[in-house]
C-alpha cells in the first residue's frame, strides 16, 4: 500500500511508485508536515511557472483535511487560462481538458476534496487499475508517505526538452512538471511511460 499526501495536479514523479500498489490518501497529516499541496508546476514555450490554489488555514495546529479553498479571488479562470495557454496546442489536450476543467470548476470547500477528485481522474487517465482509498485513521510513524516530488524544474534555466528526452528514453525518472504535461503530450501512452521508466 502507498500512502500519499493529496497534491494539486501533482507531478509525474508523484505517480512513480503507484503501479499495482493500493493507494491511500492520508487525510490526517498536520499542516506543518506537508509541502505545497496547493501548488503545481506548468511549463510554456519559454519557462516553467507555478500555479497555486489560494487556501485558508483555519489555525496553526490543523490537519490538511481542514484547509479550505479561498474563493475571494478568481483563481479558477486564471488556472484554466494558464493551462490553455501552456498546453492548448499539445496533441492530446482536447481529449482530457474538459474533464480536468470540470473538476477545477467544481466549488470544493476543502482543498483535499479538489485534490482527491483530480487525483482520481488522472489515475483513471493513466490506466492504473488499483483503487484509491481515503485513510481516515491516524497516520503512524510506521506509515510511509510517498513524497516523490522533486523540484529541479523550478530552476528556470533547466531545459525541459532535455528532461523530456531523458524521461522518454528511459534514461532517468525525474519529471517534476505536472502530470498534465505528460498527458497532453503523450495521451494514452502516459501510463506506459510511468510504469516502465
Amino acid at each position: 500500500m502507498i500512502l500519499v499526501q493529496p497534491k494539486y495536479l501533482p507531478s509525474v514523479n508523484f505517480f512513480k511508485d503507484f503501479n499495482d500498489n493500493e493507494i491511500s490518501i492520508a487525510m490526517d497529516l498536520r499542516c506543518d508536515d506537508v509541502n505545497d499541496i496547493n501548488k503545481t508546476t506548468l511549463i510554456n514555450s519559454t519557462n516553467s511557472f507555478d500555479i497555486k490554489v489560494p487556501i485558508i488555514i483555519p489555525k496553526k495546529d490543523c490537519y490538511i483535511k481542514d484547509i479550505k479553498i479561498d474563493f475571494s479571488n478568481n483563481w479558477i479562470n486564471s488556472h484554466i487560462q494558464s493551462i490553455q495557454s501552456s498546453y492548448g496546442k499539445y496533441p492530446y489536450y482536447i481529449f482530457y481538458i474538459d474533464e480536468i476543467i470540470d473538476k477545477i470548476k467544481t466549488r470544493h470547500n476543502f482543498l483535499v476534496d479538489l485534490n482527491h477528485d483530480l487525483l482520481t481522474l488522472i489515475h483513471k487517465f493513466l490506466n492504473f487499475q488499483t483503487p484509491i482509498h481515503i485513510k481516515n485513521t491516524k497516520t503512524t510513524n510506521n506509515d510511509k508517505i510517498n513524497r516523490n516530488e522533486r523540484s529541479y524544474i523550478n530552476n528556470k534555466k533547466q531545459n525541459i526538452k532535455d528532461i523530456r528526452e531523458n524521461f522518454f528514453h528511459g534514461k532517468v525518472f525525474d519529471y517534476s512538471v505536472s502530470v498534465i504535461d505528460l498527458l497532453f503530450l503523450k495521451g494514452p501512452e502516459s501510463g506506459y511511460y510511468i510504469r516502465n521508466f
